[in-house]
């Protein structure tokens, strides 16, 4: 049996703010360092009230890369607001994250073997990585002055964080070059010269498979579960009027109904049946306080079938009845 929790009711929260964009600092505690050659290395294993694992940093020719590897006891929740302006170059080779931004309604959904390369400009937001499973990631930050050192003109146009069509999958030519990245053992000035021409060949294929349309297709037409369940979220919010089966909602995504009925609990805390009650609840209150629409009309926009099962629903729901809860707050 699954066990419901809130949205948030069993996650870690934690800020980075101003300049401030790494994360190890914040739930990592370093236990090795060193400085060779221009490149400065750093080993943090994550605190045990997090988690286990260990965020590997290097920096270097205004470029910082850091590899992820754990395991959360509970979801994470970064909040940005950050005034850092980058390129950066996503691979999250294992795990699922979901970038939320403040300008945007829309969440950015990331699944294992997926990639996106952005300028981030005062990011201000939220990334929630999840517990369920082992999150690896090699992430990528390139200054301005890297880009201008290697032609970029200054207003060239990278991809924005809010784009659509900005995540691409891994391909194998991804990642063959992030395997030899992590599994290099050189040192110093060789270290360096080898990480620099391997972000070269990340960043050259990542332009030219942003141009590619059948690769974003695929992308799109992928099968990965978290953006099933997103879109069973946004069906059911766009369609109030109806009540639908888990049957047909997992016929309808390609998902199987267990795997739905579970994975749509620990996104939202809630089954699909209380989520969409909540949803048409939240729509017949603003609908009464906010018009005159009758009450008969507002039953049927919610999807019940009369006035007399949507008043005792909607007492049930919010303690009183609807023509009650209209006068009250007229």
């Amino acid at each position: 049996m699954v066990k419901k929790r809130r949205d948030f009711a069993n996650c870690e929260f934690v800020e980075l703010m101003g300049n401030a964009t790494d994360l190890s600092q914040l739930i990592a505690i370093q236990t090795s360092y060193s400085d060779e050659e221009g490149v400065r290395y750093s080993k943090n294993h994550i605190l045990p009230k997090y988690g286990s694992g260990c965020i590997i940093n290097f920096q270097f020719s205004e470029i910082k890369l850091s590899i992820s590897r754990f395991k959360l006891n509970r979801d994470l929740i970064v909040n940005y607001d950050c005034d850092a302006d980058f390129t950066q170059l996503s691979f999250l080779l294992e795990g699922e994250k979901i970038i939320s931004l403040n300008t945007n309604t829309n969440q950015i959904l990331l699944e294992n073997q997926e990639s996106y390369m952005a300028n981030l400009n005062q990011l201000k937001g939220s990334v929630r990585i999840s517990s369920k499973k082992n999150f690896k990631e090699i992430k990528i930050r390139l200054s301005k002055l890297f880009l201008l050192k290697y032609g970029f003109p200054s207003d060239y146009n990278f991809k924005k964080i809010s784009e659509k069509n900005l995540i691409l999958p891994i391909t194998n030519e991804l990642f063959k070059i992030l395997t030899n990245l992590e599994e290099s053992s050189l040192k110093g000035l060789s270290r360096k010269i080898f990480m620099e021409s391997k972000v070269l060949e990340l960043l050259a294929i990542q332009i030219e498979n942003y141009t590619n349309d059948e690769l974003k297709k695929k992308n799109a037409e992928g099968s990965k579960t978290i953006k099933k369940i997103y879109k069973i979220q946004q069906i059911l919010k766009d369609n109030l009027n109806q009540n639908y089966s888990i049957r047909f909602l997992s016929k309808k995504i390609g998902l199987n109904e267990t795997v739905l009925k579970q994975e749509f609990i620990r996104l939202f805390g809630c089954s699909m049946s209380e989520y969409s009650k909540n949803e048409k609840m939240s729509k017949a209150k603003e609908l009464l306080r906010c018009t005159q629409i009758p009450i008969y009309q507002i039953a049927e926009e919610i999807g019940y079938k009369n006035a007399t099962h949507f008043s005792v629903a909607f007492k049930k729901y919010v303690g009183k009845l609807p023509k009650q809860y209209r006068n009250f707050l007229n």
